[in-house]
């Protein structure tokens, strides 16, 4: 009987142990990401479409299609100015 409850005893303590370690592991990946990654996702910025202040999209897609074969088809597939 003595066997049977050490064995339960020392997969308590396991267990025990098993769920300690995530806590820890998880303070430890949270207090990474505050003070690593999120400063680093601060700093970005998304692309720009290409479209500069003044300038048309129909402007942008001529000069995309100029060095095309087939200019009209190349602009129309784009959009339709």
């Amino acid at each position: 009987m003595t066997d049977i409850q050490s064995a339960q005893s020392t997969l308590a303590r396991l267990v025990l142990f098993m769920v300690c370690l995530a806590i820890a592991g998880s303070a430890i990946v949270g207090a990474y990401y505050v003070a690593v990654n999120l400063p680093a996702q601060k700093g970005l910025t998304a692309p720009d479409n290409g479209v500069k202040a003044g300038q048309n999209r129909c402007e942008i897609y001529k000069a995309y299609c100029e060095n095309k074969p087939d200019f009209y088809t190349c602009l129309a597939s784009c959009i339709i100015c």
